[in-house]
């Protein structure tokens, strides 16, 4: 029998967040983090500039907690298991994880930022112009490379990997103290390849380039993005779990945000994605969306949001079809130590001509991720979401994913870090009626090296993480794979 509706998610999400901070048990140990975790509380009553004195600037008031400069795009994916949660990659992320409003659901100052998914924060260097190149490498044993349920390949393989990142202009950081440009621009290029010892045929080479920029630091801020990569992987946490497959992804668009008051706001977006698979057997398919934000301050750092997104999904072969989601949230800090944002809203989808057997997946949809402060050493996350996909493998087999991914890092001591992580998804298909159960655990031991303000800037670690993927409905053999990695990464 088929699986109802996964509505009993929400009440678990909403449980989280009220659960966590009442749970919340102080532990003194003798040894503090990094210097820069440590922030000033916010005050609960806000100051307006010229409340104190006539002709202050806004960054005369803080605003968001120090700690980290870098904002956390909506959605964006946790670290995979070939590299260290230090080093941020992208390369399984759904095609419209990229280019979500800064920090949602309210305006996002240039000085402003919003708290990093990790104890370790990154500082900016002060300066128009930086430039900032690095290299890593790792060796990885994996027990079935092509993650096929019959006759696994076991391998072993080496990942280097060099980058750089180039910043013009301020970029967005609570740490600009002197004066923000209006137009900024940050490039992010990254290569990196798989090589095979065993299986010298399944090497691959990877690239991944981003390009964002800024125009506007007050009442109005425009951020267009472009973002292409060529990547080869198995896409672990998704529904395709054959072969090695080759991915190109292109996405463009812009994210606007404007502040009407001190109170409300409106934030937008408009992008265009593309999916490409050079080899034959996959669907392709284009996407075009947009999304509109209202936002109002129900209290301190708390917005309250009404939200609708359109989408319009071309594939090369099946079905294409149109959503349109609307719905309610927050986004924001309800304590000082908890930044939480949720979207829920109903998807009304319309797909083309007529398929037998296709069960209408229209329904309810969420997304966001909730980051607590539970000691100075420990800091969980937890990410959800659900979303309906366009299959890459099975033409008009469609599915709904509900994704939950729990990461906590923590700090040892003298530079020592943990980070367990735990990812499960589920999926729904639209004509086969399968029902499809991913899990992932991992965990990660880490050694940084660096100095004050930077102390994730060098490290080495060791990881470790299985995965499986099984039908709970429906024909079809499980899949496992078990993964080990041993590597290091050095910034400039």
């Amino acid at each position: 029998m088929r699986l109802v509706s996964r509505a009993w998610w929400l009440p678990f999400i909403a449980a989280v967040h009220f659960v966590l901070p009442i749970a919340r048990a102080e532990i003194d140990w003798s040894d503090a983090l990094p210097p820069d975790w440590s922030y000033e509380a916010a005050s609960p009553q806000e100051l307006l500039p010229g409340t104190v004195e006539p002709g202050l600037r806004r960054r005369a008031i803080p605003r968001e907690p120090a700690g980290s400069d870098e904002s956390q795009p909506v959605g964006e994916e946790l670290d995979f298991l070939t590299k260290s949660f230090s080093t941020r990659t992208r390369e399984n992320r759904g095609p419209y994880q990229f280019g979500q409003p800064v920090g949602g659901g309210g305006f996002v100052e240039v000085e402003a930022y919003r708290p990093p998914l990790g104890l370790r924060p990154r500082i900016y260097r002060p300066g128009t112009i930086e430039f900032y190149p690095w290299f890593g490498v790792s060796q990885s044993y994996e027990t079935n490379v092509t993650l096929t349920s019959s006759s696994p390949q076991a391998d072993f393989y080496v990942t280097p990997r060099a980058g750089f990142e180039i910043q013009l202009g301020t970029p967005d950081s609570i740490y600009n103290e002197s004066y923000d440009t209006i137009v900024a621009l940050r490039a992010l290029y990254e290569a990196y390849a798989d090589i095979f010892f065993i299986n010298p045929s399944l090497s691959a080479f990877n690239e991944r380039l981003e390009l964002s920029g800024r125009i506007g630091r007050a009442a109005a801020i425009w951020r267009p993005f472009v973002a292409a990569s060529d990547l080869t992987g198995s896409n672990l946490l998704m529904a395709e779990l054959v072969n090695r497959a080759r991915r190109i992804r292109i996405q463009a668009g812009v994210n606007g945000e404007y502040q009407f008051s001190e109170a409300t706001g409106w934030n937008q977006s408009f992008a265009y994605f593309l999916l490409e698979h050079p080899e034959p057997g996959y669907i392709n398919y284009a996407v075009w969306r947009t999304m509109q934000e209202l936002t109002y301050r129900v209290f301190h750092d708390m917005r309250a949001v009404l939200w609708a997104e359109y989408r319009h999904t071309r594939p090369d072969m099946g079905a294409s079809g149109n959503e349109v989601i609307s719905g309610l949230g927050w986004a924001g800090k309800p304590d000082p130590r908890v930044y939480t944002e949720l979207r829920v809203g109903w998807d009304a989808l319309r797909l083309a001509g007529s398929v037998p057997g296709r069960e209408n997946l229209s329904g309810i949809r969420f997304n966001g991720y909730t980051t607590f402060d539970w000691s100075p050493r420990f800091r969980p996350t937890i990410r959800y979401d659900r979303d309906y996909v366009f299959n890459e493998v099975d033409v008009n087999d469609n599915y709904v994913s509900t994704l939950v991914q729990l990461k906590g890092e923590i700090f040892l001591g003298g530079n020592w870090y943990v980070t367990p992580y735990l990812g499960c998804s589920l999926q729904e298909y639209e004509t086969s009626d399968r029902v499809t159960f991913q899990y992932r655990p991992e965990i990660e031991l880490s050694y940084a090296f660096g100095g004050a303000s930077e102390p994730d800037k060098t490290n080495v670690f060791v990881k470790a993480g299985y995965t499986k993927s099984q039908n709970l409905s429906g024909p079809g053999a499980p899949v496992e794979n078990f993964r080990v990695s041993v590597g290091g990464n050095w910034k400039f």
